[in-house]
């Protein structure tokens, strides 16, 4: 692996309780800096007790002593009868714009600033939010990856299947159904049932009225990190050998590709989700392919997955119990702990 300083997660654990039912309150954390510049970062969070949780989510960026406006980067309930559960548009001005769920900037910063406000939004046990993080990455850098023969070549993790054809609306369910089969897998994994969640729940719970959509990125993690003992974030890695690393540890992961060159296509498309479960002995990656009938499991050519990760800057759902050993050797691309 060649990385060059383009890539990095930063992970803050509050453990900051809502206010009563009827009140809210506003927490500024300290600026994150990466060490290099970036331009783009996609924040992502996970709750404790959500489901009387109302919480908006900003972010301002920093360049020296001068930092841009704050920009919303969601307001998110998980009980959307008691308050929205949106991403913001119209926020574009001079220094950058929110993409629906990542922060582009125009000009590269150094620093990144989060603020939350939390309320109540009914009685029952308090909302706690237990994890924020940010994945910064400067798009004007690029990162090289050279196959070597990794230990994940010839492992397959065995995550139960889903097609997201077989439920309405499917053909924008990719990322529910991806989510769907992580959850699946790690209830089967821990013996707990509950996680279980059938992609209609998880569509209803992921859904943004203003993208019209299940595919905002952090959405998606922050319904899977609100079960107990689970963790949930949206990362960018630097290529397959980071990809491997998952594998070998035993965690799949949900990739975001571009669904045309994933079968080939030199190039464009729409974006689309699917689950690594492994590497066949060759190299090449087996994906559970939410968007394939029948047999959702498929082995796919590792340049063809390349380019089509490649689309999305190499983004990954992280999805996994709190209690699971990430891998080491992350340089900063994900919590090792």
């Amino acid at each position: 692996m060649v990385a060059l300083a383009t890539l990095a997660l930063i992970s803050i654990r509050p453990n900051l309780e809502f206010p009563v039912v009827g009140a809210q309150t506003t927490q500024a954390f300290q600026p994150l800096a990466p060490g290099f510049a970036w331009n783009e970062a996609i924040v992502s969070w996970n709750l404790e007790n959500p489901a009387a949780a109302g919480v908006k989510v900003e972010a301002r960026a920093w360049r020296g002593d001068a930092a841009t406006k704050w920009y919303t980067i969601a307001d998110w309930a998980a009980d959307t009868s008691k308050a929205p559960r949106v991403s913001v548009e119209g926020q574009k001005d001079t220094d950058g714009d929110v993409d629906t769920d990542t922060l582009v900037l125009k000009t590269p910063a150094d620093r990144l600033e989060l603020r939350a406000t939390l309320k109540t939004l009914a009685e029952g046990p308090l909302p706690r939010l237990k994890l924020l993080t940010a994945s910064f990455l400067n798009s004007k850098e690029k990162t090289a990856d050279r196959p070597v023969r990794s230990p994940a070549w010839g492992k397959t993790i065995d995550v139960p299947q889903r097609a997201q054809g077989d439920y309405p609306n499917g053909s924008v369910l990719c990322s529910a159904t991806s989510i769907s089969m992580l959850l699946w897998h790690y209830s089967r994994v821990l013996n707990r049932p509950e996680l279980d969640r059938d992609v209609p729940e998880v569509e209803a719970c992921v859904w943004d009225s203003v993208y019209k959509g299940a595919g905002n990125w952090p959405f998606n993690v922050a319904y899977s990190g609100s079960f107990p003992g689970m963790r949930a974030y949206v990362a960018r890695f630097a290529g397959i050998s980071d990809l491997e690393k998952w594998v070998d540890a035993g965690l799949p992961l949900a990739c975001s590709v571009s669904f045309d060159m994933l079968k080939g296509a030199p190039k464009g498309g729409s974006g689309h989700l699917v689950v690594l479960v492994g590497f066949t002995k060759d190299g090449d990656p087996v994906i559970n392919d939410p968007a394939r009938r029948g047999d959702v499991r498929h082995v796919y050519k590792r340049a063809d997955f390349e380019r089509a990760w490649l689309y999305s800057k190499r983004t990954v759902y992280v999805v996994h119990p709190e209690s699971a050993k990430p891998p080491k050797g992350g340089e900063g691309r994900w919590m090792e702990d």
